[in-house]
C-alpha cells in the first residue's frame, strides 16, 4: 500500500464512489453485466430515457414501482456498514450512483446521491420542478401520479438518460475527490460518466483503490490497488488496511 499518511492535525479524508455492486449483496439487481436488468430486458432502457419515458408513463411507473419495492425491502449489508465504521477514523464523503438510499439507512453521515433518490418524486415540468423541487414519496402508485401543484405527470426524481446530473452534487463530489487522501471506487467498474471521471480529480499524492467484482473499464492503471471480489465480503478488510497505512 502506498504512503497515504494525512498531514498532522486533521483526520484523513476518504472519498468513495459507489455503484450497483455495493447494493447487489443486499438483493438489489444491477443494471448491466450479463444478468443486469437492462441486459435481460433492453426495453427498460427506453423507460429511463428523458426523451422517451413520458409517452410510456404507465410502463415507466411500473418499472419505478418495482425499483421502489426492491429498495424498501432491502437492508444495508456489511459493505455499507464498513463505510459507516470508517467514520470513526476518516472524514468520509460518499458519492453514490445508487438511488436506493442504503448508505443513509446504514448510518453514513455524508452521502451525495448523484443519480437521485428512488423515494423522491418530482413534477415532469421543468419550470415547476425548478420552482418547487421534489417531494418525499414512499408510495407504490397504481396509477400515474400527478404533480400536486400544476397537475402535470409526475416522475421519479432520478437522472434519466439524456439529463445532466445536478451541478451542486457534482461539485461536492469533485471537491471531495480533489481533497481526498484516499479515493475509492466500490461496486462500480467505471462505465457511467460523469461519475467515473471523479478519479481524475484526485491529487497526485492520493491513494486510489478499486473494490469491485470486475476490473475498471479504463484499466488498472487508474488505481494504486485493485481488489476484485464481493464488496460485502472484502471492503471491511480493505478499509482496515487503509486505516493502518494512513493513521500512524
Amino acid at each position: 500500500m502506498p504512503d497515504a499518511a494525512a498531514p498532522a492535525g486533521r483526520r484523513p479524508r476518504l472519498a468513495v464512489l459507489t455503484g450497483a455492486g455495493i447494493s447487489a449483496p443486499s438483493g438489489l439487481p444491477v443494471y448491466r453485466g450479463g444478468d443486469g436488468m437492462w441486459d435481460r430486458d433492453p426495453g427498460l432502457a427506453q423507460l429511463t430515457s428523458a426523451s422517451r419515458w413520458h409517452g410510456r408513463a404507465r410502463q415507466a411507473w411500473e418499472h419505478w414501482n418495482e425499483l421502489r419495492r426492491a429498495a424498501a425491502g432491502a437492508r444495508p449489508n456489511p459493505a455499507h456498514e464498513a463505510l459507516v465504521a470508517a467514520e470513526a477514523h476518516f472524514d468520509v464523503h460518499i458519492a453514490t450512483q445508487n438511488i436506493d438510499g442504503l448508505h443513509t439507512r446504514a448510518g453514513s453521515a455524508n452521502v451525495t446521491q448523484l443519480h437521485g433518490d428512488v423515494f423522491s418524486t418530482r413534477c415532469s415540468g421543468r419550470a415547476c420542478h425548478a420552482r418547487h423541487g421534489a417531494w418525499r414519496d414512499d408510495d407504490v402508485h397504481e396509477t400515474v401520479p400527478a404533480c400536486p401543484r400544476c397537475g402535470r405527470v409526475a416522475r421519479l426524481d432520478v437522472a434519466l438518460f439524456g439529463e445532466q446530473l445536478s451541478g451542486r452534487k457534482m461539485r461536492a463530489s469533485i471537491h471531495a475527490a480533489r481533497h481526498a487522501d484516499v479515493w475509492m471506487a466500490v461496486g462500480t467498474s467505471g462505465t457511467v460518466f460523469p461519475a467515473a471521471g471523479l478519479v481524475g480529480f484526485c491529487h497526485r499524492g492520493a491513494v486510489r483503490v478499486l473494490v469491485n467484482a470486475q476490473p475498471w473499464s479504463g484499466g488498472a492503471a487508474a488505481f494504486d490497488r485493485e481488489v476484485l471480489g464481493d464488496a460485502a465480503a472484502v471492503l471491511g478488510d480493505v478499509l482496515g488496511e487503509l486505516r493502518g497505512a494512513v493513521l500512524r
